[in-house]
């Protein structure tokens, strides 16, 4: 609880400490002003009783005016805290963005998306309900209880210790019933994350899911998981009975005694009529009080297992880390040399890559080919440090990659993956995405390059046209198109295409494959291909088998090799 705070508070105080400290003193004065209107009671049936007029009216002037000042001050304080407020969650927001940015690859291959947006969307609100419970509900709760002791000792020790048992024991009583409460909860928000985890992941693959017809199954499946859903809310709720007939029947308790000892003491005489008006005055808001304190706590504790779990992304270890000191660098020549490369993924027995010695040199056009799962992706993987070599090292122009931070590094690669993704936005836009400010001209120069310009101006809104949530609107030969554009306009120094047009027909594969070439004149290359008449232009070529290298050279000397591995795949190639 205390290091959630502790990051709580971090991001409401982040520069703003005066402010908080003035926010305080108005929330304690405004909570006092309002919480002293029973004593004004007792004051008015006093001078009620005397026939003092003028009294009467010097109360009522008094009594508007602390009202008023009430008001003022605690409108004041809402206005101080907003700023708190509202710049302490952006400030939440943009870290915990930025943080997850930052988090390597293994956790972004494993993340559900559903669950981290559920994270995300409670935590957010909890920090605002947090933020309100604790500072303007506690605070007015304390402040008015010490408020009413206050008076209350005026009265007889007896109602003072009366007051402070029943809210001890509302707290003993509340905390097992606020922590079941709160284990409910999160046992319902784990359902409710699998819900939204179900319908994310529909929404992101709906197009599969029409290719095969499973709307029905899908359906089905989301009712299915509406059967614990509606126990674990049943339960849920019915942890909120519990805590209302518990502690309702506690504060009854309470009302019942403390009036009981002030009918006693009229009786005898040790309370006046305007003593007593004080006590059912103070009771009027006491009962509320207690409540608010006890659903302030539990609010609290809801909360918190809210916003601990959206703080609690920042826990996640970043294991691929920038250096302190990194390499100032803005450009490099793109030579680049894997040396007794070695990689395990986690829990796995068998390496990935195991002694890799590759050498690429500056401007060079290499290609990996092999069969899938033999390491050629990886290695790439390794070049952009999504992973870091278990064993062995990278180096681009003789400096270990590790010595560049993770963004600077991926500034010099330019990357066409397999799967291209579009952002929901224009085609301008998602070519553009590469270079900051990009002109139109630009864009199209790049468009024209990558062959794509054709079909964009047959377009009605042409390089406006919108191309829906992860280019859906799209052939996948024309996400690739897009994104091999996007590449072009980058201009790294390395370009690394992965299977970059396996999804192309044979003639614009030939195009494509043209515009590569051009692309990648003086600049080092990296090419990851099945179809082999993808790399036969490549300087080297490099076969992998079983994470080793088991053959390397151009095409002429590879397929001149009688018994060769890429001989065997190459003439099968050209059977079919």
């Amino acid at each position: 609880m205390i290091k959630i705070l502790k990051v709580f508070y971090g991001f409401l105080l982040n520069r703003r400490k005066k402010i908080a400290f003035v926010f305080l003193i108005l929330i304690i004065l405004s909570s006092v002003l309002q919480s002293i209107a029973p004593y004004f009671y007792k004051l008015f049936v006093e001078s009620i009783t005397n026939f003092d007029v003028k009294a009467l009216e010097s109360i009522l002037v008094a009594y508007i005016l602390v009202r008023m000042a009430a008001l003022i001050l605690s409108t004041l304080s809402r206005w101080i805290g907003d700023i708190l407020l509202i710049y302490g969650s952006t400030d939440a927001r943009v870290e915990i963005f930025r943080y997850i940015h930052d988090l390597d690859f293994a956790f972004h291959s494993e993340k559900s998306t559903g669950s981290l947006i559920s994270a995300f969307k409670r935590g957010d609100n909890a920090f605002y309900s947090l933020y309100d419970s604790i500072h303007f509900r506690i605070i007015d709760v304390i402040v008015g209880f010490v408020v009413m002791l206050a008076f209350f000792a005026t009265i007889g020790p007896e109602v003072v210790l009366i007051s402070i048992f029943s809210v001890v024991l509302s707290l003993l009583i509340a905390s097992p019933l606020v922590k079941f409460n709160i284990d409910k909860r999160k046992a319902f928000n784990e359902e409710e994350d699998n819900i939204s985890s179900i319908i994310v992941d529909n929404m992101i693959n709906f197009e599969t899911v029409k290719l095969f017809a499973k709307e029905n199954w899908e359906q089905e499946r989301l009712k299915k998981a509406f059967i614990p859903w509606t126990r674990a809310i049943w339960k849920y709720s019915n942890s909120f009975r519990l805590i209302d007939l518990s502690m309702g029947s506690l504060i009854n308790a309470t009302v019942f005694l403390i009036l009981y000892f002030s009918i006693s003491f009229v009786q005898k005489n040790k309370m006046d009529i305007g003593g007593f008006v004080l006590v059912v005055g103070f009771l009027g808001s006491f009962a509320p009080r207690i409540w608010d304190l006890i659903w302030s706590i539990r609010d609290i504790a809801k909360h918190y297992a809210d916003i601990e779990r959206y703080f609690g992304i920042l826990d996640n270890q970043i294991k691929i880390k920038d250096p302190k000191k990194a390499v100032e660098k803005y450009s490099v020549d793109g030579e680049i040399k894997f040396e007794n490369v070695t990689f395990y993924y986690d829990k796995r027995e068998k390496p990935a890559v195991e002694n890799i010695n590759l050498h690429i040199r500056q401007g060079q056009s290499i290609a990996l080919v092999g069969r899938s799962g033999v390491g050629k992706t990886t290695l790439v993987k390794l070049l952009m440090r999504f992973y870091d070599p278990t064993r062995g090292r990278i180096t681009i122009d003789g400096i270990d990659i590790r010595n560049f931070t993770k963004s600077r590094l991926r500034s010099f690669i330019g990357v066409v993956p397999q799967e291209p993704i579009l952002f929901d936005n224009t085609i301008a836009y998602n070519i553009s995405y590469a270079k900051e400010n990009a002109s139109l001209k630009e864009i199209k120069a790049a468009a024209k390059l990558a062959n794509i310009n054709p079909f964009i101006e047959g377009l009605p809104e042409k390089y406006q046209t919108r191309v829906g949530e992860r280019g859906i609107k799209l052939s996948g030969g024309q996400k690739q198109r897009i994104a091999i554009a996007r590449m072009i306009l980058a201009d790294p120094q390395i370009i690394i295409f992965d299977e970059a047009t396996s999804q192309l027909d044979s003639e614009s594969e030939i195009l494509i494959q043209d515009a590569i070439w051009k692309a990648a004149k003086n600049k080092t290359m990296i090419i990851i291909a099945h179809r082999l008449s993808t790399v036969v232009r490549a300087d080297k070529i490099v076969l992998l088998e079983k994470g080793k290298i088991k053959e390397i050279g151009s095409h002429r000397e590879l397929i001149a090799k009688k018994k060769g591995l890429y001989k065997r795949f190459w003439e099968l190639q050209i059977r079919s």
